[in-house]
């Protein structure tokens, strides 16, 4: 254990042994506007999914501060920012925003939320590559990472013994008839880019630089493999990640691409049968994951007490002991603080995400080029759609895609 995580042990030690005082100070209510995925519909799974992944940082954060109680209402991420500016004109805004990086620098250009106040302990227990994803470009802070939920491969090992580790095993599982399912999102099937080698010159297009024929090339052969790929027996497309996870929970498909979020909610589902794994790779690079990180924002209307145990909370989430645990309880997340080591060892899950993280790392500067939140990535969706249902050519797609990402819109 080295120093910061001592040190950080010591504050929660410190912290514990005045919650006597703090049991009497008056009562405080944080309400939390928490973000189900991004494709979710909100159901009896997704309310109890998410108030286990809240229960199990408020019940830790309780110990220090018992007065404070935590209400939670759950919101599609397309109706968030409708929803918070009708709740902020009446000043009925939450004091929290649980939603992802890119959701909640919207918020902040919108004015939605307020900027965090960054503390010394917060800067020095967040990974500096993960806090510059929530920073704007004025260093506003938009909120203070929590989790990050890497992209992997999710399946059901009654039907596979033994995931494919290549994009050609896939398709041959699938011949063989595992059902396989692939989300026609950007976001989602990016990571294919990654394994056919295309993803630099994706990022050099989204950087409005020239393209050479060869890089021209692989964007083509990218999107033909796309194409070619929904023309495979038993390998379908869907418009969403969270129709991915509906069906492969009821055992209506055998192998999806996912992000280690829906972990817990499969678990509840397929019990042992479940498996994960890093995604396949190429035969000219790694898969290219489009991690999930999830952050915690500032709501406009508090109170000062509800703001003052808001940024608490927020301080409080990246303690290392809380980190720790929290990781070892529900192996499907990795740590936002550095100081606390990924125990692959102990969980083949978590073993899963660290190889993960590891191919996100790899193509980190080309994904941070092409990731966003807005009008080009539904376009690029919009393009794919027609692709994989062979309405338009591989050739066309592909430069009508470089055309949108050179002009980010």
């Amino acid at each position: 254990m080295n120093l910061r995580t001592a040190a950080g042990l010591l504050l929660v030690a410190l912290a514990l042994s005045s919650c006597s005082a703090l049991s009497t100070s008056t009562p405080v209510m944080l309400y939390v506007a928490m973000v189900v995925g991004k494709d979710d519909r909100i159901s009896s799974d997704t309310q109890k999914d998410a108030r286990q992944r809240v229960d199990l940082i408020v019940s830790n954060f309780q110990k220090l501060y018992p007065n404070v109680q935590v209400q939670l209402a759950l919101y599609r991420r397309s109706m968030l920012m409708a929803e918070l500016r009708s709740r902020s004109e009446a000043d009925l805004g939450p004091d929290l925003v649980l939603t992802d990086a890119q959701q909640a620098k919207a918020l902040l250009r919108e004015g939605l939320t307020d900027p965090l106040p960054q503390t010394e302990r917060s800067r020095e227990q967040t990974n500096p590559g993960i806090l510059k994803h929530v920073r704007l470009k004025d260093g506003r802070l938009a909120g203070q990472p929590l989790v990050v939920y890497p992209q992997i491969a999710c399946f059901n090992t009654e039907a596979l013994e033994s995931p494919p580790q290549t994009l050609n095993e896939l398709l041959q599982v699938g011949a063989a008839g595992a059902r396989v399912g692939l989300s026609v999102a950007m976001n989602d099937v990016l990571w294919t880019a990654g394994s056919l080698n295309a993803l630099p010159a994706l990022a050099t297009a989204s950087r409005n630089q020239d393209l050479s024929t060869g890089e021209r090339d692989r964007i083509t052969g990218w999107l033909t493999w796309l194409q070619q790929a929904s023309d495979q027996r038993n390998l379908t497309f869907f418009e969403n990640q969270g129709q991915l996870t509906t069906l492969l929970g009821n055992r209506e498909l055998d192998w999806i691409s996912c992000t280690s979020d829906m972990i817990l909610r499969l678990k509840d589902r397929l019990g042992d049968d479940l498996g994960i794994a890093p995604l396949p790779s190429g035969p000219d690079g790694s898969a290219a994951p489009m991690n999930l990180l999830r952050v915690l924002a500032l709501g406009k209307d508090s109170s000062a007490h509800q703001r003052s145990m808001a940024i608490a909370l927020s301080d409080y989430v990246t303690n290392p002991l809380l980190q720790r645990n929290l990781s070892l309880l529900s192996t499907s997340f990795v740590p936002v603080n550095p100081d606390v080591i990924i125990a692959a060892k102990s969980s083949k899950n978590l073993a899963a995400l660290e190889l993960a993280l590891k191919d996100s790392d790899i193509h980190g500067d080309n994904l941070a080029a092409i990731k966003g939140d807005g009008p080009t990535t539904k376009t690029m969706t919009n393009l794919l759609i027609p692709l994989v249902f062979g309405v338009s050519q591989p050739q066309t797609t592909a430069d009508e895609l470089i055309s949108r990402l050179s002009q980010g819109s």
